[in-house]
């Protein structure tokens, strides 16, 4: 599943979810058909009308109205393309109702109304008349299997008819002690297994899967973000090795080992089961809805409990140490400060939004905030840095320097060429601390010891490249906002914006033409997320309108 997909059923999902409670149609059904339908949200109905199931236009319809060509099947065996009218709605929100109203408001629809089961539910709308493809009924059930549906079903228990309803997380017991499927110190200890035993790659939408065979070809295509050109390098240059590679992202990370990860190379998801356990595939910001006791206020965070910022969710595992996967820092699954509790000496570490306890976990932990390890710093307290480089040695970095050094104290080096590199030896206090070897594909040909001035990250690369062609002012700032990670994502923005944009343009007329330009170029792939967020930034605004004006 890419990410577009994941978001497209998040949207959908809430709609049809809040839906079902008032017309009684079974919300899987409901989402399934969205994504038949619509192509998932890309067909130009969709796209132009905010149609998103297709639902024709007769005469008693007085709304707007939208012309396509549609194929039919009259003889159940040859498809017919005729064009049609179609109704046109204002939002996603109108279709949903308009779709339900449809459902309720006619009688031979009166079998799909209040139906339990959606196998049942998607046999009898295609029974009603709904469609007129023989395989509608059963495209729908593999669809609603494949994505894990049911899980916006709510509480309802599926018919005789052989389906099955997850409960929504919302709907667990939220006890501080929980009552879900596994123990908060074996989520903790999985976790930790796979940062100590296991090598990591950070892979949009994978949640284990070794990066080995077909996974490769697979996990460079399945998602906007893997498709740039480094992320590709970087996939294929982790690809096939012994022992392989894993690939993660941030929430497909929790859900893998839920699902059962358990690092098994022969298995194509590393042996993890897909949305298994009660566990549905969701999102980030859907699982922190999940999560109950859900608060800003890291003083009394439990290990095992979720820690979120907007589209980007971890793990505390407690000692002030959160376990999380993010292309950030380490490009893989790791462990950071959590800031909320304070810096620790020579680790990375972010600021959270909020905590709260995973309706999957039963919280068999105790201790405060700073418990555990014992190495975090009291909020508003501060760390021995002594000595504290910014990176660490497996890093992948962004090297801006043209020389290299045959030691760490040599007085003299030779000429090599800028780019991405790899730590692979530190030496503290000395006067060149990093042992860069070159990244594949990128055109540095570093291989040696440099100066720490020489070594950046490949977000604040970015930023200092775009600032030098003149696109954004004061770079210190965002590389001030993407180490606060009050908006998630911002690191990727400026990576890809930087990897698209050769020179200063005009800004746009406003956020909505500054996203469209960045959606156009392949920078961003998620219009709704930055229109929903960029009023949690200050100059966000602009800085869209800015790369949008550039790219």
């Amino acid at each position: 599943m890419t990410q577009e997909q994941k978001a497209f059923i998040e949207r959908v999902g809430a709609l049809a979810a809040a839906d079902m409670k008032k017309s009684g149609v079974l919300a899987s059904l409901t989402i399934a058909q969205a994504i038949l339908e619509s192509g998932w949200g890309k067909s130009g109905l969709t796209v132009k009308a905010n149609a998103l199931f297709g639902i024709k236009a007769g005469t008693s319809w007085k709304g707007r109205v939208y012309s396509t060509k549609t194929q039919e099947c009259y003889d159940g065996v040859n498809f017919t393309t005729v064009t049609a009218l179609f109704r046109a709605y204002d939002s996603w929100e109108e279709s949903v109702e308009d779709h339900s109203a449809l459902l309720t408001g006619a009688a031979r629809y009166k079998a799909v109304v209040g139906e339990r089961d959606y196998k049942t539910a998607c046999r009898a709308i295609k029974a009603a008349g709904y469609a007129t493809d023989p395989n509608y009924p059963d495209k729908l059930i593999q669809i609603i299997e494949s994505y894990g549906l049911t899980a916006y079903d709510g509480a309802g228990q599926a018919g005789a008819g052989g389906g099955s309803n997850i409960t929504a997380g919302a709907e667990r017991p939220t006890d501080a002690k929980g009552e879900g499927k596994m123990k908060a110190s074996e989520f903790i200890k999985k976790l930790q297994d796979i940062v100590d035993h296991y090598k990591t790659l950070y892979v949009m939408g994978c949640f284990g899967a070794p990066l080995t065979g077909g996974n490769v070809s697979r996990y460079c295509q399945n998602h906007s973000y893997n498709k740039q050109a480094a992320r590709t390098a970087m996939i294929k240059a982790a690809a096939n090795q012994n022992p392989p590679v894993f690939g993660f992202d941030c929430v497909c990370m929790i859900k893998g080992v839920l699902w059962g990860w358990n690092g098994d190379a022969s298995k194509t998801y590393g042996g993890a089961s897909y949305a298994s356990g009660g566990v549905p595939d969701i999102g980030a910001d859907t699982m922190i809805t999940k999560c109950s006791g859900v608060s800003t206020d890291f003083s009394k965070i439990v290990p095992g409990e979720a820690v979120w910022l907007s589209g980007h969710i971890g793990v505390y595992i407690g000692g002030g140490k959160v376990i999380e996967c993010s292309p950030a820092f380490k490009n893989c699954v790791q462990v950071t400060a959590c800031l909320n509790i304070g810096a620790i000496s020579g680790m990375n570490g972010r600021r959270w939004t909020k905590h709260g306890k995973l309706p999957y976990i039963t919280y068999d932990t105790a201790g405060a905030a700073t418990g555990g390890a014992g190495t975090a710093q009291k909020p508003g307290g501060t760390s021995d840095t002594s000595g504290a480089l910014a990176f660490a040695v497996g890093d992948v970095v962004q090297f801006t320097g043209n020389t290299h050094y045959t030691s760490a104290a040599a007085a003299s080096g030779k000429a090599c060429k800028p780019g991405p590199a790899k730590v692979t030896m530190i030496s503290k206090g000395a006067k060149h601390p990093y042992h860069l070897i070159k990244q594949a594909g990128g055109g540095s040909t570093v291989y040696g010891w440099v100066n720490a001035a020489d070594v950046q990250s490949e977000t604040d690369a970015a930023i200092d490249k775009l600032a030098g062609l003149g696109v954004i002012n004061s770079p210190d700032y965002w590389k001030n906002a993407v180490a606060g990670g009050k908006v998630a994502y911002l690191d990727i923005l400026f990576t890809q914006a930087a990897a698209k944009i050769t020179k200063a343009g005009p800004r746009t007329a406003d956020v909505k033409s500054g996203v469209g330009a960045l959606v156009k170029a392949g920078v961003i792939n998620t219009p709704e997320y930055w229109l929903q967020n960029y009023g949690k930034l200050q100059s966000l605004d602009l800085l869209l309108c800015a790369l949008g004006g550039a790219v």
